[in-house]
């Protein structure tokens, strides 16, 4: 039994997992989770009206559990969103079902915000649960049309132990001040999945914090890269409004040309691969919400301009998943050349680490 006094002398966090139809994964990430060296935490589970027997098992095999059931499958945002509105912990993790954590994992999270009133977010190592020599990520990288990919992602994990600096946060595991959240906002629930957790880094950054990750926060990540159509459409709509409601209007005017350039690109991808009719309901979806997407980045402008956001942001796009003679041989010279001459000319200074 963990120290009363130890307990109550560290932050509480409450850790968040959003769950659907994730039976096969939860009983093996819940028990890691529980066996933390950290001493002071509570669980929250929140459910996405899974069809299979995921609370029950939680319910039956984790008594100490919060659980929060949802009435529909609400999206990865919407679903975090439920479980910090039920925590009380000083800062939250949120962690992905399909995961399986060491158990310095919560405590090497905490550190870097103990330690630095700056770090608003810090991020786990994550390493393939069938390849655990092998990284899944260190946070996200970031291209300056909105792409973004894994970082470090297929590296030989090399030992190293050295908190860093990364661009933006992956939502697999993070941990995030409170404080923080209720400043900026949680994460958006028009994204439902994918890229809510970028365009929450923005944020974090335009208000001046910075985001690293600490490598002695382990976890193993069982990644399967997902091809499926519906993915595509949420990515490509998700893409669309993570520019439109971040970057101000001179910004969208220096990216226009290479913005055009890729979207002719993606459309004759799309055709070619089969999700063409997924590309445009993600125009139709950013056409019906424009309105409320030029609203929310009115309220961002309004906390002041991240004048040095591109330093932080890749020219090109180099995710091992996607890699092909077209992308290495045309894509990314061209994006790597725009960004010397248009983008990086432009940027005043670089993000500080």
């Amino acid at each position: 039994m963990k120290d009363f006094n130890q307990t109550m002398s560290r932050p509480l966090v409450s850790v968040i997992v959003v769950t659907y139809n994730s039976r096969d994964d939860i009983e093996q990430c819940l028990r890691s989770v529980a066996d933390q060296d950290y001493p002071n935490f509570e669980i929250i589970v929140v459910d996405n009206n899974s069809e299979d027997d995921t609370v029950a098992l939680v319910r039956g095999a984790f008594p100490s559990v919060v659980i929060v059931e949802n009435n529909a499958n609400c999206g990865f945002a919407a679903g975090n969103n439920r479980g910090i509105a039920a925590s009380g912990g000083t800062y939250v993790a949120v962690l992905n079902p399909d995961t399986i954590v060491e158990r310095a994992w919560l405590a090497e999270l905490v550190r870097p915000l103990e330690e630095r009133a700056d770090v608003a977010a810090c991020q786990s190592r994550l390493l393939f649960y069938d390849r655990p020599d092998v990284i899944n990520a260190e946070g996200n990288d970031v291209n300056y049309l909105g792409f973004t990919w894994c970082r470090n992602y297929g590296n030989r994990s090399d030992g190293a132990t050295e908190i860093q600096p990364t661009p933006a946060l992956s939502g697999c595991s993070t941990i995030l001040r409170r404080d923080v959240l209720d400043q900026l906002g949680l994460f958006d629930e028009d994204f439902f999945m994918y890229l809510e957790d970028t365009d929450l880094s923005l944020r974090i950054r335009r208000a001046g914090y910075q985001i690293v990750c600490n490598p002695k926060s382990v976890v193993y990540h069982k990644y399967k890269f997902d091809r499926g159509k519906k993915k595509f459409y949420y990515l490509e709509k998700n893409r669309m409004m993570l520019l439109l409601k971040n970057y101000d209007r001179a910004k969208l005017l220096r990216i226009m040309p290479a913005f055009m350039f890729m979207e002719i690109g993606i459309l004759a991808l799309s055709i070619f691969r089969g999700w063409f009719k997924q590309k445009i309901l993600s125009y139709a979806w950013i056409l019906r919400n424009f309105r409320a997407i030029l609203s929310k980045r009115a309220a961002i402008q309004r906390r002041g301009n991240l004048e040095n956001m591109f330093d932080m942001m890749s020219p090109t796009i180099t995710f091992e998943e996607i890699q092909n003679p077209l992308l290495a041989r045309v894509v990314n010279p061209v994006l790597g050349a725009y960004y010397r001459l248009m983008i990086c000319r432009g940027s005043k200074g670089s993000v500080s680490t």
